[in-house]
């Protein structure tokens, strides 16, 4: 694949395409596939899902095993991934356990109690009711119930827009925005599974529905409240009943007593526990206490001491106590959290007093839940999910602190006059335990040194690295220069590591250290000490096994006295390689001999076999399976003629080969390792940097299935390491450190972050509170643990996200050398800082405060700066805070009367800002463009140019600034004073100018609203640039990027992703003949050319950015997007023409296979508003890795393939530039 970037012009116009004959058909099994040379194929993989959760619901979706408590997990759900966590209470850590892209797009979740366990309902663009419950066995939810409700697609009927289950699970209600309501009733069959009886309709004319809750009504029938909009805009409740002795739905109105207008400010339905039932309205400021056939109880809601800001419920939680009792925790959208209790007599049947309490304030959430073993988890809006532990409930309140009664107010209006105010305080009843790292929203992205620079989550950068952390526990000087290090434990039953041996064949020593609270030297080690050691081992009950150049020490302990046997090979020959368990012991001799010792179980004897095994050539690794209660039944030996040889250590055929495998290189380790109890894989490290996989068959030795992966330039070392009591992986050597382990059937390879070593070994003790890593880098020992401090690893996440904190929300990264400049600008806030463009002013802002509470809410205001972030140190090192109201709408790095290059950055950085901008409806007072010269530290400002019109993109074209305001496009050049207007160019079919990709002579134009994509070129002899191409396609654009000068992808706010191209000749001639192009008349209002359009896909999110890049090690470069809700994905170019058809008929094949679980057609969902073209799903195909043998190996044979083929390209497929 080559791709030329759009600024760089020459002769020859190599095109971003596949290598493919042209014009071929495909003929296998009734499927024809057209390819063309001039297409595009692309390969998309999502590698990390969207983190914006639009619901989450706890409860007992699965029971643990060997467990007596009713242990709950949560449930998150963001538009298309549907993920379960559970709580670690040890280590206080959320634990993913599911995460399942459901292909389609989700509208709401509601969990129902499905007998035993529990499950979720969910509606989707599918137009179906689905219900869901997750099997313990496969750890994915499975589809139990798909009841078609509507037409697929979203509209103002659709009546998944509103969901509602009655507490006590007797029938569901969905609901659409206009018109349609329609009532599910749950029944049990004969088999007491659940079931839906046809829908009942409730249609209301004239309202529109805002929202709806399923009310407490303690064994009466079920019983809806709902909020909605009558055409003369006011709003009502009304009841839905469903009557189920006549099997219909009835319309109740509150009665007369009740029946007072609602403020046209009610957002809010809270639905109160069954015994007293009812619902409280929410409105600004105020709520009340409604019920169907009862008088209404008002209170106010408590607002912020000394601001003006109003307090709005967006948010609550109920949880239900002993004996009858409950508190409702209610959020506002300051984030402040409100205790709200109810008195309530049971003789009399009636509420006496309802009460609110200040609780705590955490950031606002869309969803709060509560765990009944004391946890909150708040799914925090636009920003890091977190997770708290309950201190105390809030019942102890000190005098002076706020206590609101509704015994203290009698109407609406007299609660509406109430201020009631509270002072705010830091956590007092919640303790933090535990982050959810996310990225939604992402508003831009970069890619630096192959690590992923977004900005995202409300207010930070956060750079995202291919890696698992590190935590440097002891790192200190050695007396040797070491080669090799070990670690044994000296007993069978002892849990931890007791000798640390390090052995130095440049120097030949071996040096014997004691593991404890202290490390030091082993006086009575019995161990050979003047040459280096090949390997050491814990042998049979109590023995050690020393094994060095020239013999083996075996140490014994009986009866607490130690003594020692040795054995030596024949003279002049040496000990070159070997391998250990517990029982078994196989060396190498320099006379290309293995030998192969057992140890008696009787008395931890050490046995020779009395025949040897012969190699043709020299031994280069080898390995036996460790870490294993029985003998292992092979070993692998691998040899210098580039291949390694099972032989067999069964008695009725000892020492036999039994297959032979070829490499591509000669191996420098060997390990052999079962994984989690399943299979058993052969890991091979070689000398050309490959590390390899290959699956042993322990009955025959056969050797399948292969799986290779490139980790570094030179000879890769391997060890076995323990992660935790269930993950065993391997750590392998390169020019950097990875580990590999199989989670949940999943094989994942993922460098160490922080960490240089060149050998290293696993290492238990309770001392660093488990399993931790020893290793060595030159003449240093240090000592590591795998993950965050204070943290335990977590084997799902293999991304590292760095974090700097910014001001405000973030909207564009620009980079320039080591430095990212970031403009932030923050609506309807407050900024607490001074504005210092002009020069530093001291001002003293506590920023913990702002980070605990927010900024203070100001209506139409703006907070707006410039921060300058180091890109290595992640460290703010430079923020400016523009002046008043002004908000920034674009930024440019520019290069005045100068050529910007990557080697020489840009000069200035030039801002375009409005003063007092409002939205909906759109307007400001007045314009600028603020020009900063780029320094060696800062920014320092140079001057100050007003415009007459909005500066929406800036860019740099030819060593000037273009700027493009609705359909206006300027040229400026820097000036003394100000920048001077040098061009001017109206684009007469464009209404609203929203990006400009600069090219050498001509730019790429794209329209918001009207013509979509523009190619112009600037001509120089009219001073303006002149419009020659435009897309077929009307799109509303949200990104774009340069694929090659011609061949553009980019996408639109409706979540789809397409390339388009100009057409070769055009493109020549508007390079070698424009005198004659620039003269062609435009055809309706429009160019006279049109591009071509080579893809279509449907992603699902708002594409924010596009990179080329990889993410990981000497991959192939490819196009990396992010999505506005976090989503990060991969779109792989495909080479060659069997490759693209192998794929193609294997995505038809899981089209017909797959069963999704909301009931929406593949096709339809990735065509939503255009037919797909040229792209494969590779999500929809790693599903195939999920399957069951059968279904394989049906798909394979209709390819024409083994599975291992198939399973194989997958994952290569992945790792081409990804993880």
């Amino acid at each position: 694949m080559m791709m030329r970037d759009g600024n760089i012009s020459g002769p020859k116009k190599k095109k971003f395409t596949t290598k493919c004959r042209p014009f071929s058909f495909y003929k296998n099994r009734h499927i024809i596939m057209l390819i063309n040379d001039e297409s595009v194929y692309l390969y998309n993989l999502t590698l990390k899902p969207p983190s914006y959760y639009i619901s989450s619901i706890v409860g007992q979706f699965y029971k643990q095993d060997n467990s007596t408590k009713n242990a709950q997990q949560l449930v998150l759900v963001s538009s298309t991934t549907l993920q379960l966590f559970e709580i670690n209470e040890e280590a206080g850590k959320l634990e993913l356990q599911s995460s399942q892209n459901l292909l389609g797009i989700i509208n709401s979740i509601e969990k129902i109690c499905l007998s035993e366990v529990d499950g979720v309902v969910i509606t989707s663009d599918s137009g179906n009711l689905s219900i869901l419950q997750y099997d313990n066995k496969t750890k994915k939810f499975i589809s139990k119930i798909q009841e078609p409700m509507t037409k697929n697609g979203w509209g103002r009927n659709y009546v998944g827009e509103n969901l509602a289950i009655d507490p006590e699970n007797r029938c569901i209600l969905v609901a659409a925005m206009e018109k349609n309501k329609l009532f599910y009733k749950i029944e049990s069959n004969s088999s007491g599974s659940k079931e839906l009886s046809s829908p009942l309709e409730a249609h209301s004319k004239q309202v529109l529905c805002l929202k709806i809750v399923a009310l407490n009504t303690d064994h009466n029938n079920p019983l809806f409240g709902a909020l909605e909009l009558t055409p003369e805009k006011k709003c009502i409740i009304n009841y839905y009943e469903l009557d189920q002795g006549l099997n219909h739905v009835v319309k109740k109105k509150p009665n007369s007593s009740n029946s007072d207008p609602l403020p046209n400010d009610v957002n809010y339905l809270i639905p109160l526990p069954g015994h007293i039932g009812g619902m409280v309205v929410c409105g600004t400021n105020w709520c009340f206490y409604d019920k169907l056939d009862g008088p209404r109880i008002y209170l106010p809601l408590p607002r912020r001491n000394g601001q003006t800001q109003d307090s709005i419920i967006v948010n609550h939680v109920t949880h239900v106590l002993k004996k009858k009792k409950f508190f409702i925790l209610l959020q506002n959208a300051l984030g402040d959290l409100f205790k709200l209790t109810v008195d309530y007599d049971f003789d009399k049947e009636i509420i006496k007093n309802i009460s609110i309490t200040y609780f705590d304030t955490i950031p606002p959430a869309l969803s709060l839940n509560i765990f009944k073993n004391g946890f909150l988890f708040a799914n925090v809006l636009n920003n890091d999910k977190l997770l708290y532990q309950f201190e105390k409930l809030g019942d102890d309140l000190t005098e002076g602190e706020l206590v609101i009664n509704s015994s203290d107010y009698e109407s609406l209006n007299s609660v509406r006059e109430s201020v009631t105010s509270f002072k705010l305080k830091g956590l007092d009843n919640l303790a933090l335990i535990d982050v959810l790292e996310t990225l939604s929203p992402i508003t831009d992205s970069k890619i630096i040194d192959s690590k992923l620079v977004t900005l995202s989550s409300h207010s930070y950068v956060k750079s995202i690295t291919h890696g698992v952390p590190t935590t440097t526990l002891v790192e200190s000087p050695l007396p040797i220069t070491p080669t090799d290090i070990f670690t044994t434990k000296l007993s069978l039953e002892s849990a931890n590591d007791e000798y640390l041996v390090i052995s130095s064949s440049l120097s030949s020593k071996t040096l014997v250290l004691s593991i404890g609270e202290v490390v030091e030297d082993v006086e009575d080690s019995e161990f050979v000490l003047d040459q280096p050691t090949i390997a050491v081992q814990q042998v049979g009950i109590a023995s050690v096994v020393q094994i060095y150049s020239n013999g083996i020490k075996h140490v014994r302990t009986v009866n607490g006295n130690k003594k020692t046997t040795d054995w030596f090979p024949p003279a002049g020959i040496t000990i070159t390689h070997a391998t250990t368990n517990n029982q078994q012991v196989l060396i190498a001799l320099s006379n290309l001999s293995v030998v192969y010792f057992e140890i008696d179980a009787t008395d931890d004897q050490l046995i020779e076999y009395q025949d040897r095994l012969e190699i043709a050539t020299t031994i280069t690794a080898m390995a036996i399976q460790e870490n294993i209660s029985e003998k292992s039944p092979f070993a692998i030996i691998g040899c210098s003629d580039e291949t390694i040889q099972v032989v067999s250590l069964q008695e009725h055929n000892c020492l036999e080969i039994k297959s032979l495998q070829a490499l591509s290189a000669n191996s420098s380790s060997l390990k052999m390792l079962k994984s989690s109890g399943k299979e058993t894989h052969v890991h091979i490290g070689m000398e050309n940097g490959v590390y390899a996989r290959i699956k042993i068959d322990t009955i025959n030795g056969n050797l399948s299935n292969s799986r290779v992966k490139y980790i570094g330039s030179k000879p890769v070392s391997l060890s076995v390491i323990k992660f935790s009591n269930e993950i065993e992986g391997i750590l392998a050597i390169s020019s950097a450190p990875w580990i590999s382990y199989l989670y949940r059937d999943s094989f994942k390879i993922t460098p160490l972050l922080e960490i240089d070593i060149t050998n290293g070994s696993s290492f238990i003790s309770e001392d660093i509170g488990g399993e931790g890593i020893v290793g060595i880098k030159d003449n240093n020992l240090i000592i590591f643990s795998v993950g965050k401090e204070d943290s335990v690893f977590d084997p799902s996440q293999d991304l590292t996200i760095a974090t700097t904190k910014l001001r405000y929300t973030p909207r564009k990264m620009i980079t320039n050398g080591n430095r990212l400049f970031i403009s932030e600008s923050e609506y309807n806030v407050q900024g607490p800082f001074k504005c210092n463009i002009n020069g530093d002013v001291k001002e003293n802002v506590d920023e913990d405060y702002y980070e605990a509470f927010g900024y203070e809410w100001k209506q139409n205001s703006w907070a707006s700066c410039i921060q300058v972030v180091d890109s290595k140190s992640n460290q703010v090192i430079q923020s400016l805070q523009l002046d008043g109201n002004e908000s920034i709408v674009s930024m440019s790095a520019v290069s005045f009367n100068k050529t910007s290059t990557p080697s020489v950055p840009a000069s200035h950085l030039v801002v375009g800002v409005c003063t007092n901008q409002t939205i909906l409806p759109n307007s400001y007072d007045k314009s600028y463009l603020y020009t900063f010269k780029i320094g060696k530290k800062h920014l320092q400002l140079v001057h100050k140019t007003e415009l007459d019109h909005i500066p929406q993109v800036l860019e740099n074209f030819q060593d000037k600034l273009l700027v493009a305001s609705g359909n206006h496009i300027r040229l400026y050049d820097i000036g003394q004073k100000q920048l001077l207007k040098k061009s001017t160019t109206i684009i007469d079919f464009s209404t609203n100018i929203n990006k400009i990709i600069p090219q050498t002579n001509r730019i790429i134009i794209c329209d918001s609203h009207k013509s979509s994509i523009v190619f112009a070129k600037f001509d120089e002899s009219q001073n303006q640039f002149v419009p020659f191409a435009d897309d077929v396609m009307k799109r509303q654009i949200t990104s774009i990027m340069n694929l090659d000068i011609d061949t553009l992808i980019g996408g639109d706010k409706f979540g789809n992703i397409f390339v388009t191209r100009i057409d070769e000749d055009i493109s020549k001639q508007a390079d070698d003949d424009w005198t004659i192009l620039k003269t062609q008349d435009g055809i309706l209002n429009s160019c006279p050319y049109k591009l071509q359009n080579l893809i279509e896909f449907h992603i699902g999110d708002i594409i924010t950015s596009f990179n080329l890049g990889c993410l990981n090690l000497a991959g192939t470069e490819s196009v990396i997007y992010t999505g506005l809700q976090g989503t990060i994905g991969l779109l792989i170019p495909l080479v060659s023409k069997s490759e693209v058809e192998l794929l193609f008929n294997l995505q038809l094949y899981m089209q017909q296979s797959q069963n999704n679980l909301v009931g929406k057609d593949h096709l339809k969902l990735r065509s939503y508003y255009n037919p797909i073209k040229n792209v494969i799903d590779g999500d929809l195909l790693e599903r195939f890795l999920e399957f069951d043998i059968s279904l394989k190996i049906e798909i394979s044979r209709k390819l024409n393939k083994s599975v291992n083929d198939i399973e194989k390209k997958l994952i290569d497929l992945r790792n081409r530039s990804a993880f």
